[in-house]
């Protein structure tokens, strides 16, 4: 084990994920580093505002190689679609598409034992973008422009069908949130109890998806379940019962990462 210590549950996405380490909105990336702590490393590489043609570009270079030593992913998540359905003449727009084919690209610098990039260790979790609340988007005219529901809907099917084709897991944020803001109502549709501006989450969609992540996490990868991940360096507890029982044992190679 390199001195980075343990492997890591890598997000890739767009604002969705950057923000999700916004602690003052529970965000939903900080949520899972609390759950795997001194388990696995969450790691959040998201990037505001980019579609997935640009983070295509990116991606290779945040991967390890197959051949390459140290920790590696134990869990890859993709959230994409929200700028990628910006509409056609505005500079976030990505034809439908090259949408798919971005994310399958992404998909298979994983699973394709051709790519330079290639882990059997890896598990991919799939994430579709959230439904847009339009009133509350609208709202923020000033601010956003450029999506509808109809577009984003396109991405989250998209990605949807991604995870049949390849026989992955997708956590459906989208039939999540339009389903309970249904449920919610209200003047903007229920949709503030879930996002402060019609795309972005909130503390309530924060949670919403994290408890989505996790409940497939544990459906479909349940060596993953934080509690049956083993803690790379031995528990307070269990240290000083070594010492109690052996006070001349081997400290440093008892604490070696796992």
């Amino acid at each position: 084990m390199s001195h980075f210590g343990c492997d890591t549950i890598l997000c890739f996405g767009d604002s969705l994920t950057q923000r999700g380490w916004d602690v003052s909105r529970n965000g939903w990336v900080a949520q899972l580093s609390e759950v795997y702590a001194r388990k696995l490393d969450v790691v959040s590489r998201g990037y505001g505002g980019y579609n997935s043609r640009w983070t295509l570009s990116l991606l290779p270079q945040i991967l390890p190689t197959t051949d390459s030593k140290g920790p590696r992913p134990r869990l890859l998540t993709i959230l994409l679609g929200s700028n990628d359905a910006f509409l056609p003449g505005l500079k976030q727009h990505v034809p439908i598409d090259e949408y798919r084919s971005n994310i399958e690209s992404m998909v298979n610098m994983v699973t394709d034992p051709q790519s330079a990039h290639y882990s059997s260790d890896t598990k991919i979790l799939l994430i579709t973008p959230p439904a847009l609340g339009e009133k509350l988007y609208s709202s923020m005219c000033d601010l956003y422009v450029g999506r509808t529901p109809e577009s984003v809907k396109a991405c989250a099917d998209v990605m949807r069908d991604i995870a049949e084709r390849h026989s992955l897991p997708c956590v459906d944020l989208w039939t999540a949130v339009k389903t309970q803001a249904k449920e919610v109502g209200g003047e903007l549709d229920g949709y503030d109890a879930f996002s402060f501006d019609g795309v972005h989450l909130n503390a309530g969609g924060n949670d919403l998806l994290f408890k989505l992540v996790l409940q497939a996490i544990k459906q479909h990868y349940p060596e993953l379940d934080p509690s049956k991940v083993p803690h790379v360096v031995p528990l307070l507890s269990e240290l000083t019962a070594a010492i109690k029982e052996n006070e001349d044992f081997d400290i440093a190679q008892f604490l070696k990462f796992k």
